[in-house]
């Protein structure tokens, strides 16, 4: 099927890529270890500059791998728990409104949230580099650095609502959902996302420690 460009497909990924996301589990690995690097990168200011210091220690080795094993578990978790009840309430609105749903939906829902996070990536640097905070922009700061800067805030305090756009246009081309059930769908995820928050933040707080205590024995 053909589908005509707009200006959205900037912002939401085209439509043909959300058509070509398909429910094979071993493709949605990388999204999930992007979601976890994602999740423990942006919760610390000082993570990346641990990690940088660490490179000159003798456990350095140990201490990356075992970065890389919690961030693509905490990535597994949150694409897990936020992703798969929402595909199922999708699945539930199409059968009872008996609409079609494409096979597999639930794997490619989680795609779907986990590679939306491509797009916020640039949020690590906002997170863990005080340069590019917003109440550090003064009358000698540079141009270009002003609206880099002003872009990153407006990208950081839009996210949810960036990724919801996203999720939705998945929902509209993998299903013959309407307009209710696509409503439905986003206040679920609105909700769903204000809820699992919380529990993300004290589950990433924990395997922060986890890897201080790591760094201590190595």
């Amino acid at each position: 099927m053909e589908y005509s460009r707009t200006e959205w497909d900037l912002f939401l990924w085209p439509r043909t890529w959300h058509n070509r996301l398909n429910p094979v589990a071993s493709t949605l690995i990388p999204g999930i270890v992007i979601v976890g690097l994602f999740d423990m990168l942006t919760s610390s200011e000082t993570i990346i500059a641990e990690l940088m210091s660490a490179s000159r220690e003798s456990g350095f080795v140990v201490k990356i791998l075992a970065f890389i094993i919690i961030s693509a578990l905490i990535g597994f978790i949150d694409v897990f728990c936020f992703a798969w009840p929402i595909a199922d309430l999708c699945r539930y609105l199409a059968k009872r409104s008996e609409k079609y749903i494409t096979p597999g939906f639930n794997i490619i829902f989680m795609k779907s949230y986990a590679f939306s996070h491509i797009y916020f990536l640039p949020l690590i640097v906002y997170a863990n580099y005080a340069a590019f905070r917003l109440e550090n922009i003064g009358p000698e700061t540079p141009f270009i650095s002003k609206l880099l800067i002003t872009l990153l805030v407006i990208m950081a305090y839009t996210q949810r609502f960036w990724q919801l756009g996203i999720m939705l246009r998945t929902i509209g081309v993998k299903s013959k959902l309407e307009l209710p059930g696509k409503l439905i769908a986003a206040a679920a995820m609105f909700f769903w996302s204000s809820i699992t928050v919380y529990a993300f933040y004290y589950l990433i707080s924990i395997a922060h420690k986890l890897l201080n205590e790591i760094a201590k024995i190595t």
